[in-house]
């Protein structure tokens, strides 16, 4: 779950990348990738970013211009140099004027180059700035040697907006933040709660499918986030943490709202009804069946079946029918639907699209129309 958070993050307004610019995505934070080509000759030494955006016809500062690196060293500066520059999610789709200036080791202005960008909502843009000497006409080198990346934010200042919230974190309007609905590949929206320091802008996201508000803390209901196998149903201060069949219990489900290890007493599966196994040699196996249990393997015959503790139950996802029989519990995030497989397989019933479960690192996102393993 913690990887999960991260590409939540991207649609969340002020969070930092972490390490070097990567390629472009498609999902995630509303930015900027500027790829900026200038000549080695002129001696540039660092970059200098800022941005303006005319709102209610005035002339404003989007970002305040940054350095880029910060401490101008005079060390090696190849071309061309990448810069990620995070956004307000209120600037996508309005034109945004980038001016780039080239200085070199002594801190001189040395070329410069000005470009207008429209960004795009929760993606990223890429933008290619040639800059151009400020007294010949000398062109860029276009050098091949790529450097590791910049970054900075700048969505936290956007036309003077500030943070209004006296209970929580503030969305890119500068109010309470409210829930942020998550596409996944399922069709299903998932309630994305954003979190904060106490009136500022919001900088990430409380556990996926755990809480329903965020109320100087992350919360379902009123209480702590829901635990390993649950997850917070209903809305603000009235949810409360549930185990059933969506909610990711490996075990079985016990007084509605526990998720119990099989064992004698608890035996089931993908997050079914506990029930007991009754005689002396008949114990809960580790799939989470009785031992006199016996489970049907997959057939014509019970395509929508699976075993679970001492009976079939209907396998419908996030259930899936596994090569034994067995029920076995999808993870909603990361999968979509069930998949057919053989007897004696080894292949994974839990699919998105046309592949199996995503890897950990990947949630299952509707792109396109289609469910897919997106990496944050």
């Amino acid at each position: 779950m913690r990887r999960t958070r991260a590409l939540v993050a991207g649609f969340v307004v002020g969070l930092v990348a972490a390490s070097a610019c990567g390629p472009v995505k498609e999902i995630g934070p509303t930015a900027l990738v500027l790829e900026v080509y200038f000549s080695e000759a002129r001696g540039t030494k660092a970059l200098l970013v800022s941005g303006t955006a005319e709102v209610d016809g005035v002339l404003v500062n989007v970002f305040p211009t940054s350095q880029r690196p910060e401490v101008l060293t005079g060390a090696a500066f190849p071309v061309p140099q990448t810069v990620r520059v995070l956004l307000n999610d209120s600037r996508a789709g309005q034109a945004l004027q980038l001016t780039v200036i080239g200085i070199n080791a002594d801190g001189d202005a040395v070329e410069a180059a000005t470009q207008t960008v429209t960004p795009r909502a929760q993606q990223e843009t890429s933008v290619s700035i040639s800059l151009k000497p400020f007294t010949d006409t000398i062109e860029p080198d276009g050098g091949l040697q790529r450097d590791a990346g910049f970054s900075f934010d700048a969505g936290s200042r956007d036309a003077g907006l500030a943070c209004n919230c006296p209970t929580g974190c503030c969305d890119q309007t500068g109010r309470c933040a409210a829930v942020v609905p998550l596409p996944l590949g399922s069709r299903q929206q998932l309630p994305v709660v954003l979190s904060g320091p106490l009136g500022q802008f919001c900088t990430g996201a409380c556990p996926l499918g755990k809480t329903s508000q965020f109320v100087n803390q992350c919360l379902c209901g009123p209480s702590a986030p829901c635990g390993e196998g649950l997850r917070c149903q209903g809305n603000g201060a009235s949810a409360r943490c549930i185990c059933d069949a969506t909610s990711g219990c490996r075990g079985c489900c016990s007084s509605g709202s526990v998720c119990e290890a099989p064992r004698n007493a608890t035996c089931g599966n993908a997050g079914n009804a506990c029930v007991r196994c009754e005689g002396v040699m008949n114990g809960c196996q580790a799939t989470g069946r009785c031992a006199t249990n016996a489970c049907v393997p997959p057939s014509a015959s019970n395509p929508n079946q699976c075993c679970s503790g001492a009976s079939m139950v209907s396998a419908a996802w996030p259930t899936c029918q596994t090569a034994t029989g067995d029920c076995r519990a999808c993870d909603v995030l990361r999968s979509a639907s069930c998949r057919p497989v053989a007897i004696n397989s080894v292949g994974e019933p839990c699919a998105c699209g046309m592949s199996g479960q995503c890897p950990l690192d990947q949630l299952c996102l509707l792109v396109s129309g289609l469910p897919t393993c997106v990496r944050p």
